[in-house]
């Protein structure tokens, strides 16, 4: 947003507030905007015959609405919004569409925010506990393996830009409508992860809304039904993302917040998912590992298989490609790897400098608290009686820190990550006294491992604790089978733990990646949107709201950015 000058002469002023009158008609425009004022009620105040004489005395440049926000959409976006329409061939008639921005654009914007100038990283680094480098330590993602073997693959004097993607489905209702939203965010590596994870800093952009329409079609099967989910996913995820691949391979120039201008090469790093969008995204069969080739009757064992690559997938279902029949026997040939089948030309096979196994990251939140919490508090029904469960549960004392059950586990429903939290923190205190030694020991080395894997910072050390919290679990792990707790381990969260440190060393700590971050921005990209929506044809009113959302945001970081440097200049003055 440029200044206009008013007036000629010396006497000329700056208007700072431009294309706002002054500061008080953009005040105004930033209560009307941000507070979610509601069109009507803002266009009855400014009916009211006193405030609008006072408005006009005031200098406001809008009597309504409709003029405020005629003047708001006249300032330059973050990025431009797009629509595609996708269809089946056999089914013209049902539309699929994806609204989208260019992710190159959201990347200049990160990057180009003055606000974040003096954060913003360009280059990796190997930090060491002390003088010998005997001990390297993890944290920030341009801290990990990934990143310094990356960028020895670049020409001299280049910049890896770390590409974060992630996707994650929501519910927009609560109870009736059955609304969803499907949003595709982006961040970067380069942003320090104190700032990535708070909304209010816009280090992370919306860059699309997947469709969320359903398969029709009385003649589809499940599976079929399945696969058209499969194909429509990779296909958008294409459009959204193909940017990326020539700007990947050739750099781009990009003018930092600091104003200077550097080459750089924007690489998918890391995609942020649950565990049934891993296998989506990297065509794993549901039930294996999106990481290593395990089989699915295989993967309660102590070690990984052979890490996948995103070159073997590729080859092995052009192979399949190759030699099908018909749709049914290129199914059957990818399975028998491992395979979705449902996909034939995944979004991601020319990404250059990625592979997109390697990129799956560990999850937090999905993996250990809904998952492998899940399965332990699952457990202690089959140790005791849910009524005795819950009579240890209101009997432990409170503390400072942690939830009291009042009524139990057993009154809950649909259990949150943060409750899970809770629950995790009084686990082993529910069944000291009544489950075995063993079972305790298990019990315990999982929690050490949950607990370890959301270390700020790791070194070597620390990682060879979650090795050694493993090794305790799967050497006593054979009595819950002795008990009738469970007939194996074939559970993918629970193998999912053999990953953890391999993900640390490439990307830094898994606060640099994990999906709660992300949960919390459905909040204000998708459902705030809806509300603020007429709820009929939602996402072109979503997106043009959120853009009008992030022109006020961008504007007031930018000014507060420029007031700074001129108290910093009148200092050094």
């Amino acid at each position: 947003m440029e200044d206009v000058v008013i007036g000629e002469g010396s006497s000329a002023a700056v208007n700072r507030f431009a294309p706002f009158a002054s500061e008080l008609d953009w005040r105004v425009a930033c209560w009307a905007i941000q507070d979610g004022i509601g069109h009507k009620s803002f266009d009855r105040l400014m009916a009211i015959p006193g405030v609008r004489a006072v408005a006009e005395k005031l200098g406001l440049s809008y009597q309504n609405i409709r003029g405020l926000h005629k003047i708001v959409d006249a300032v330059p976006p973050r990025a431009t919004w797009k629509k595609r329409e996708l269809w089946f061939k056999n089914d013209p008639e049902d539309k699929h569409i994806v609204h989208h921005r260019d992710p190159l654009e959201a990347i200049k914007t990160l990057l180009g925010n003055p606000a974040h100038a003096e954060h913003v990283v360009y280059r990796p680094k190997k930090i060491f506990s002390d003088a010998s480098k005997s001990e390297r330590i993890y944290n920030e993602m341009w801290t990990g393996d990934w990143w310094n073997t990356v960028q020895d693959r670049l020409p001299s004097g280049a910049c890896v830009a770390p590409v974060i993607i992630a996707t994650d489905k929501t519910q927009l209702t609560q109870f009736t409508g059955g609304k969803t939203a499907y949003p595709v965010y982006l961040t970067l590596g380069n942003l320090p992860r104190a700032i990535r994870r708070k909304p209010s800093q816009q280090a992370c952009i919306l860059i699309a809304y997947l469709s969320v329409s359903k398969m029709v079609g009385k003649q589809l099967t499940k599976k079929q039904k399945s696969t058209r989910i499969q194909q429509l996913f990779h296909d958008s995820m294409r459009i959204v993302l193909e940017p990326l691949i020539e700007a990947g391979k050739k750099g781009m120039e990009v003018t930092g917040g600091d104003g200077k201008v550097r080459i750089l090469y924007p690489i998918l790093a890391c995609y942020v998912a649950d565990y049934p969008e891993q296998c989506l995204v990297t065509c794993a069969k549901y039930g294996t590992c999106p990481k290593c080739q395990v089989n699915d009757d295989e993967m309660g064992g102590r070690e990984a298989a052979g890490w996948r690559t995103q070159r073997r997938t590729s080859k092995l279902i052009r192979i399949a490609r190759e030699k099908a029949t018909s749709i049914s026997n290129f199914q059957e040939l990818c399975k028998a790897d491992n395979i979705s089948g449902g996909v034939r030309h995944p979004f991601w096979e020319d990404f250059p400098h990625c592979d997109i196994h390697m990129g799956i990251t560990s999850d937090v939140l999905h993996q250990l608290y809904q998952g492998v919490v899940k399965h332990l508090e699952h457990w202690c029904t089959s140790l005791m009686t849910t009524a005795e469960l819950d009579h240890r549960i209101r009997s432990l004392p409170p503390c400072f820190g942690v939830r009291h059950f009042k009524n139990g586990w057993s009154q809950l429903s649909q259990v949150s990550g943060k409750e899970r939290k809770d629950m995790a923190r009084i686990l082993l205190g529910c069944i000291m006294g009544k489950a075995p030694s063993q079972v305790i020991v298990c019990y315990r080395a999982l929690l050490d491992f949950i607990y370890v894997a959301q270390y700020p910072t790791h070194d070597d050390s620390t990682l060879q604790y979650l090795t050694n919290a493993l090794d305790e679990f799967h050497a006593n792990k054979d009595i819950l089978v002795d008990l009738g707790i469970r007939n194996h381990f074939n559970i993918p969260k629970f193998h999912s733990m053999l990953h953890y440190e391999e993900c640390i060393r490439n990307f830094g700590t898994t606060d640099n990646y994990n999906t709660e971050m992300f949960e919390r921005f459905h909040i204000d990209y998708a459902k705030e949107a809806w509300r603020a929506s007429n709820f009929r044809n939602e996402l072109p009113q979503m997106t043009q709201w959120l853009s009008r959302q992030e022109k006020i945001v961008m504007r007031r970081g930018k000014r507060r950015s420029k007031k700074l440097w001129m108290e910093e200049t009148r200092t050094l003055g």
